[in-house]
């Protein structure tokens, strides 16, 4: 029996079981929701009254080779890995299928080509990757995560020798190949734990990029008991020889210990009864078929981003753990000492959620980036709190030390010299969001709400996610954001009514506030929406625009495929059991099927843009920046007709941007009506500073790094 038709058994007896509402009567609801949405006063605000211009879902055209995909957590990154000008990207399989890598023809087609370039990896179960430049040689290598099979029943410790489940890292050959370097690479320290998201960063200041392994749990055990265990994460520090040492212990990030309470706060222990050492939420004596130990005495990370939070000019790492709090560490590295420091405990934001996603950008045009990260959403409101103590975020929602909502942190520092964690504080309740007139949250009508819950507001009023984005949908000088993410199942799969979430485009007005244009841009996370037939007084659910018909969504990134100045993006969906038949009657059959790719194609504008890709020295004589300016900072100042004041733009460059996914690397800033952009100015992590004046716009710009004094 395939590891599909294992999955499909277990997955389908667990979920049914679990379900507490019929699928036909949550239909009935999310259908008729627009009558019992409840009337509130809304703001006029001048950039919601712009129209939107949509997206276009290009995959089953562009992707000749297929748009569809077979695997739980399916990753996508977009770059260029051929360096030929224009974005390529790349998308996880599960074992037994092979990854693929969609090389862009320049003509709106992509061809798959990832066996030809040897980055298949059919012999893996693979899930979260990142494109970063190990070697400074101005070709990004490929990082591809792993893990266990659904329905085995055994840990990392019971297959250490299974290839399948072995991370990989594929060195890009500069010829349109890449090859396989990960045993000689990292020896016995390479990962066999359960990778879902990766990112790369020079975390030691010395010009290599390193990397860390957001780590989960086997999926056969996430929620077996009231233990909460994870797998240890990793940071492999660059040598500058193709090898990596492994030094997540010795810096402090392997993850702290998961912080469990029961219904009076009290910390939840189990002790080891061999060495008598107390853990909280880990149960140590749990074992697989096997005999091994399940897990380590840490959460389950499902996201890890790296920013500069306190402006000292290195990375710091964000972590996002399901059932457990975030965590921000604080870098204190230096070239020879490797040292992180966690910062978050005893903040405001240090509460246990599903943390899922990371995305970040400067929402509400104060110059400084903020950070939006995916949760749960409102769906356990519409349910009583569940009373047993366990690691679920619909058990820590009912408390003060936990939430189920998504987090919007505003930064709020003052200056370097006074940043820290505290400087960022959840404003989601407080950010006003536009509601879609077609598909508004079901959440927004406050009787749905469970009469034991606190009924939610703002952005924290929104659904599901996991992969999240910012960017400038219409080249307007001000961040948007999209997000989608389900689990469990498909609309059309059985569990798939519990958490139904199809996706969400805010647009923003550079002010803080949004608007959610998700239908009228075309990109709900649906398949088969009749948006040719969409019109002022149609009925949602006949053109299939309900969240009901959602699918798995999981990785999401953006990139300029078409090179036109405007940022599209790729999504991805698990693949899974589907309904013969929709809504199921009692005895109705499922079926195995793949997830689809989405493929969103701008449909541009008359706005201004620049695109620059910046180039650290280490890629020309050895001094400096990374190859790719991973972790430089860059603020753009242009002026407008209609503004009194200079427009003031800020971004980051990363490698790894969200769940199990990366964004491209080129920075896309909108211009609106601005004919130049007046000063580029550069921070780049070697400390040195550059500034650019009346830099033309409508064009893509290669910065490169200055020679040091």
């Amino acid at each position: 029996m395939t590891s599909r038709n294992i999955a499909l058994l277990i997955g389908t007896a667990v979920i049914v079981a679990a379900l507490v509402f019929s699928v036909g009567s949550i239909w009935r609801n999310h259908v008729d929701i627009q009558s019992n949405l409840s009337e509130e006063a809304h703001p006029i605000i001048k950039d919601f009254l712009v129209p939107v211009v949509p997206f276009t879902n290009i995959a089953k055209l562009a992707l000749s080779e297929g748009h569809e995909i077979w695997n739980d957590r399916p990753g996508v990154v977009v770059f260029d890995y051929d360096r030929d000008g224009d974005h390529d990207f790349y998308v996880t399989s599960e074992l037994g299928e092979p990854n693929h890598l969609y090389n862009n023809q320049g003509n709106g087609q992509f061809i798959d080509v990832a066996i030809a370039a040897g980055v298949g990896a059919k012999q893996h179960n693979n899930t979260g990757v990142v494109a970063c430049d190990i070697n400074n040689d101005g070709y990004q290598d490929l990082y591809v995560g792993a893990w266990g099979l659904v329905g085995d029943r055994l840990d990392f410790r019971s297959h250490v020798e299974d290839k399948f489940s072995k991370d990989l890292l594929f060195l890009n050959n500069k010829n349109g190949t890449f090859r396989d370097i990960s045993d000689s690479a990292f020896g016995t320290a390479v990962n066999f734990r359960s990778a879902t998201t990766i990112a790369c960063a020079d975390v030691n200041s010395d010009g290599w990029l390193d990397i860390y392994v957001a780590n989960l749990l086997d999926d056969d055990f996430r929620f077996l008991s009231t233990s909460h265990a994870g797998h240890f994460n990793t940071l492999y520090i660059n040598e500058r020889d193709l090898t990596f040492s492994d030094q997540s212990f010795v810096a402090g990030v392997q993850g702290p210990q998961i912080v469990l309470r029961d219904n009076e706060g009290h910390p939840i222990v189990f002790v080891d009864p061999d060495s008598g050492t107390e853990y909280e939420g880990y149960d140590h004596s749990m074992r697989d078929v096997e005999g091994n130990r399940i897990g380590d005495p840490t959460g389950q990370t499902h996201s890890v981003l790296f920013f500069d939070y306190d402006e000292d000019n290195d990375p710091d790492l964000w972590l996002a753990n399901d059932g457990d709090r975030l965590h921000i560490y604080r870098n204190d590295s230096t070239p020879s000492d490797v040292e992180f420091v966690l910062v978050s405990q005893g903040t405001p934001i240090a509460k246990a959620g599903a943390w899922m996603g990371f995305a970040i950008g400067d929402y509400d045009g104060d110059h400084d980036l903020d950070v939006f990260v995916t949760n749960m959403g409102y769906h356990p409101r519409l349910r009583p709190p569940l009373d047993k103590a366990n690691g679920t975020c619909e058990y820590h929602d009912q408390f003060d030390w936990g939430t189920c909502l998504h987090f919007m942190l505003k930064n709020t520092h003052e200056s370097a010299e006074n940043s820290s964690a505290l400087d960022f504080y959840d404003v989601a309740a407080e950010t006003y969001v536009d509601p879609n007139r077609y598909m508004p949250p079901y959440s927004l009508n406050q009787s749905n709400i469970h009469e034991t819950q606190q009924v939610p507001k703002g952005l924290a009023a929104y659904d599901f996610g996991f992969g999240a984005t910012f960017f400038d949908i219409e080249n307007d000088g001000d961040q948007d954001l999209y997000w989608l993410g389900s689990t469990i199942a498909r609309g059309r799969g059985p569990g798939g009514a519990l958490y139904p979430s199809a996706g969400r485009m805010l647009r923003g007005d550079g002010k803080g506030r949004f608007q959610d244009i998700t239908v009228e841009a075309h990109v709900l996370n649906i398949a088969g929406v009749r948006y040719d037939l969409l019109t002022e007084d149609f009925e949602p659910a006949s053109l299939g625009i309900n969240p009901m018909l959602h699918e798995n969504g999981k990785g999401l990134a953006h990139g300029d495929f078409n090179n036109d100045g405007y940022v599209d993006l790729v999504g991805t969906n698990s693949s899974g059991p589907e309904y013969d038949e929709f809504p199921p009657a009692k005895n109705t059959g499922v079926t195995p099927k793949p997830g689809p790719i989405f493929l969103w194609l701008n449909g541009g504008g008359e706005n201004n843009w620049i695109t620059l890709r910046l180039q650290g020295r280490m890629a020309i004589d050895g001094t400096g920046t990374n190859a790719d300016g991973i972790g430089a900072k860059v603020l753009i100042t242009t002026t407008h007709r209609n503004r009194d004041e200079p427009l003031v733009q800020l971004q980051e460059v990363r490698a790894g941007s969200s769940y199990l996914s990366m964004d491209s690397v080129e920075l896309e800033f909108g211009l609106l009506d601005a004919i130049v952009v007046d000063e580029v100015r550069i921070f780049w992590p070697s400390g040195r500073i550059q500034i650019l004046n009346n830099v033309p716009v409508n064009q893509q710009h290669l910065l490169v790094e200055p020679q040091g004094n």
